[in-house]
C-alpha cells in the first residue's frame, strides 16, 4: 500500500529541513554578515617592510603612517577592532597552561600589554564600523596579518592603529 500523497509531501518537507540543519560550517560562516564597508579593507596582496609590534609601540609617533606585521590575538565582538601581537611573543601550549593560546596566558599581562596594539577599521565618516571581523574572509586567531594605516597613542600609553589595509598570510 503506498502511503497518502499528504504523508508523502510530509516526508519531503521533514527531509529539507533536516538537510538545512545539518548544513556545513561553510554556510554557517556564508550566513554570518559583515558590513560591506568592511571589503575595502581587504587586500590580496602583502605590503613591503613591515615593521614589528614592539617598534611601532616604542618609536611610532602619533599620527604617522606604518605597516606593521603581527598576529591576531582577539576580536572585539560587533565592532572592526582586533588586536595584534608582536612575532616574537610565542602563543602558549595548549597542552602546558591553558586551552586558548592566543590569550598569551602564559606571559604576564605587562609583557603581553607591551608586545599588544589595537587595530580599529573606520568609515568613510571617520567612525568605527559596527561590524565584527572574526571570520571576515576567515580571519582567526594566531593568524598572521600585515597591517597598514596610521598611529594613534592615548594619554594612557595604548597604541591603536587606524587601518587603511589588512593583509592575511
Amino acid at each position: 500500500m503506498s502511503p497518502h500523497p499528504h504523508q508523502r509531501i510530509a516526508w519531503l518537507a521533514v527531509a529539507a529541513l533536516l538537510l538545512v540543519s545539518c548544513g556545513s560550517d561553510a554556510a554557517t560562516e556564508d550566513a554570518k554578515s559583515y558590513d560591506p564597508r568592511l571589503e575595502a579593507f581587504w587586500s590580496t596582496t602583502s605590503p613591503e617592510n613591515p615593521s614589528h609590534v614592539l617598534d611601532i609601540r616604542e618609536s611610532g609617533q602619533d599620527g604617522t603612517d606604518v605597516v606593521v606585521r603581527g598576529r591576531v590575538k582577539d576580536f572585539v565582538d560587533g565592532r572592526a577592532v582586533f588586536t595584534v601581537t608582536d612575532i616574537a611573543l610565542q602563543p602558549c601550549d595548549p597542552e602546558e597552561c591553558c586551552p586558548t593560546p592566543w590569550d598569551y596566558c602564559c606571559n604576564s599581562p605587562d609583557t603581553i600589554a607591551e608586545h599588544t596594539l589595537t587595530v580599529e577599521l573606520h568609515g568613510d565618516d571617520g567612525r568605527l564600523i559596527r561590524s565584527g571581523l572574526e571570520g571576515f574572509h576567515g580571519l582567526d586567531h594566531l593568524q598572521f596579518v600585515t597591517v597598514t594605516g596610521k598611529v594613534k597613542r592615548d594619554d594612557q600609553g595604548n597604541v591603536t592603529l587606524v587601518t587603511t589595509a589588512v593583509y592575511r598570510e
